[in-house]
């Protein structure tokens, strides 16, 4: 389907921060810009997909807002992908060649974006993914692939090694893994026992659960888990709503640490009720009360106008691809692909996040990420952080050798 910029959201544009200024910004015209978004709107991770939906929407219309690119206006055409690899390879087909977008953006769909992106490299037509797919950028990118979120599987993994290893170090050496298993679960396990294997040669790994990732009942590994009595327990989840719901009475974090990746809870948190927020479980994200940036705050505004809630970890990606998109495209001067690429490819842009570099040699960003303790906060009354770290993760990127050997 096609969104429809609302006039409301074109006024919310006059509360966030741009580049230029709104009130001075002439309205733009001609032949649209026009980009395709895959999201999984429905699906076992419709929560995220629909988030990634409302972030574009409001980043388009703020755009246009502002003038629109190149004095062009924008248009966003949005595709369900349903959680489906096939449904999103049929979408990126009809988005390439039917809809012949000129740009083509993609949710967070791990098991999703290397198949639609061998679909935009076949049209030569751009394409940012915010799946973290390690693959996406490594041994199966290319000229037209970009991810400016730094959330690869190696780096979710690698940091949680590292942050278990610098906190957890005299809780002992028996490691529990337990995630949704689809691509993301699986490959996040995989370098998360690598980098904690480097990092503690002692490691032992005494167990691991991989439930479905739309499980109805997690009982059955939630006490697999507590029987293998681990030191500490390592968990990530395409969404951990219902896990947090089901495992609340089991009051996990009283019986051993437990600390995620990137995808572990910061999300969950603003939802769930007080009674399941696990406390002192560690999480990660990009918490909204957290972003320092100026821009932030009117974009939060914005959006809770728009929605009647702050945003999520998946518009934050999505914002943030989307300013590299417009960045890239104002420094080029031009649509035409291959001058984006060429503007992209070692991009350093300010983001909502900070300054991100866009390595020229994988197209991957150099975004940080926050991690902290789970806790209830009375005066925002829900789930928040404390104890928060923010992570510099561009350490945990493969190598410019590295990324060369995969595509050997």
């Amino acid at each position: 389907m096609m969104i429809q910029i609302s006039s409301t959201l074109a006024r919310l544009a006059t509360a966030t921060l741009v580049t230029c200024s709104v009130a001075q910004a002439q309205a733009p015209s001609g032949q649209p810009i026009t980009l395709g978004l895959i999201a999984e709107q429905s699906g076992p991770l419709g929560f995220y997909g629909q988030e990634t939906v409302r972030a574009a929407t409001t980043m388009v219309s703020q755009m246009n807002a502002a003038g629109g690119l190149l004095g062009r206006p924008l248009k966003l055409i949005v595709r369900d992908s349903k959680t489906s690899v096939n449904d999103a390879v049929r979408e990126a087909r009809d988005l390439l060649y039917t809809e012949n977008v000129d740009f083509l953006f993609h949710s967070i769909n791990s098991g999703e974006c290397v198949a639609v992106g061998n679909i935009a490299k076949q049209a030569k037509k751009i394409m940012f993914s915010n799946c973290a797919n390690t693959d996406f950028t490594g041994k199966d990118g290319g000229k037209y692939l970009f991810r400016i979120p730094n959330i690869t599987a190696r780096t979710q993994g690698y940091s949680a090694a590292d942050y278990i290893n610098r906190h957890y170090a005299n809780a002992g050496n028996r490691y529990y893994t337990i995630a949704h298993d689809f691509a993301f679960g699986r490959n996040v396990v995989d370098e998360f026992k690598k980098h904690m294997k480097e990092l503690n040669p002692n490691a032992q790994f005494v167990g691991e659960s991989w439930p479905k990732l739309n499980e109805a009942s997690y009982a059955p590994f939630i006490t697999a888990m507590i029987d293998a009595k681990p030191s500490v327990v390592f968990y990530t989840w395409g969404s951990g709503l219902p896990f947090f719901q089901q495992s609340a009475s089991f009051e996990l974090t009283k019986k051993f640490p437990m600390a995620s990746s990137y995808w572990g809870g910061s999300d969950e948190l603003q939802v769930l009720p007080k009674e399941a927020i696990p406390t002192g479980a560690v999480m990660s994200g990009i918490p909204w009360y957290m972003v320092e940036d100026p821009s932030n705050a009117a974009f939060v505004d914005a959006f809770r106008k728009a929605y009647n809630k702050p945003p999520l970890t998946a518009a934050y990606l999505t914002m943030i691809s989307m300013q590299a998109f417009r960045t890239g495209i104002e420094k080029a001067k031009s649509i035409e692909a291959d001058a984006v690429v060429a503007a992209l490819e070692g991009l350093t842009f300010d983001s909502v996040v900070g300054p991100v570099t866009i390595r020229p040699f994988d197209h991957q960003g150099t975004t940080p990420l926050w991690t902290g303790k789970a806790g209830w906060d009375d005066k925002r009354n829900m789930g928040v952080f404390s104890e928060a770290e923010k992570l510099p993760t561009a350490k945990f990127l493969p190598s410019e050798e590295e990324v060369r050997k995969t595509r050997q």
